[in-house]
């Protein structure tokens, strides 16, 4: 265990620190997402929540970054 974090952690330190994201980039993204992640799955059944949650965050990130 120990070896396989310090593998995962030299490989991140390797590939250098991605560019800061700019904030309106940012809540462009989280906008986008929200309406992508409500008509996925929408507020109707409360096992969905947690799926939105996850699903805003993921979606945000992949925005941001690319």
């Amino acid at each position: 265990m120990k070896r396989s974090l310090f593998v995962l952690v030299s490989a991140l330190a390797l590939l250098g620190s991605p560019a800061p994201a700019h904030a309106k980039n940012v809540i462009w993204c989280m906008l986008e997402a929200v309406s992508e992640c409500d008509s996925r799955f929408p507020p109707t059944d409360y096992r969905n929540v947690s799926i939105r949650g996850w699903c805003y965050m993921i979606t945000t990130g992949i925005c941001a970054a690319s």
